[in-house]
């Protein structure tokens, strides 16, 4: 490789940048980012929103990549041991509203994610509503008495994610899928006549 390609390409760089300065943009078109912006991301640290409300003319995706290669980041929280035995005493029992109170540095998403990884899990409902329906509501009962899921029921009686899902709400019961969950709760369908 010639010595005089490399010096050539050195200039072209050179006369780039310079352009690049005079004219405040990059090649693309992007504007190039001033001392002052540099200034509000460094004072505020981590806090894309108000950073975005003081930029406006910068898009959030901008100012995370501006933020990353000043070597910026998010204040990210770390949990400790005595936070995670207050997440398992709290998790199972507790409103969201009472959780979310325990841990105001936290989201209501992320404290799910931090359970979910710790293998917390929230309580069985003490009942499901009613749906009007008497086989049903039976079907449902019977669930929560031998502490069976909607996903466990649909597993047993092989009828998809029907129950899972509240397949009933706004269409007509499948009475077939109904007749398999009465069986793998080990009841059985009996014929009663109105007189």
């Amino acid at each position: 490789m010639s010595l005089d390609y490399l010096t050539r390409a050195v200039k072209m760089g050179q006369r780039s940048r310079r352009r690049m300065r005079k004219h405040g943009q990059n090649m693309k078109g992007d504007r190039l980012w001033s001392r002052e912006e540099e200034a509000v991301l460094i004072a505020h640290q981590g806090e894309y929103d108000l950073m975005s409300k003081l930029l406006p003319h910068r898009s959030r995706a901008a100012i995370a990549s501006r933020c990353q290669l000043l070597g910026l980041r998010r204040k990210v929280h770390v949990w400790t041991a005595a936070e995670l035995a207050k997440l398992r005493r709290l998790y199972p029992v507790a409103s969201v509203q009472e959780i979310e109170e325990a841990f105001p540095h936290s989201s209501w998403t992320n404290i799910c994610q931090v359970a979910r990884y710790h293998g917390f899990c929230r309580a069985v409902r003490s009942a499901y509503r009613s749906t009007g329906h008497p086989a049903l509501d039976d079907v449902r009962k019977r669930c929560l008495e031998i502490r069976w899921t909607m996903k466990d029921l649909d597993k047993a009686a092989r009828t998809g994610c029907y129950f899972q899902r509240a397949g009933w709400i706004g269409k007509k019961i499948n009475y077939r899928a109904l007749g398999r969950a009465i069986e793998a709760l080990g009841g059985v369908i009996e014929c009663r006549w109105k007189e």
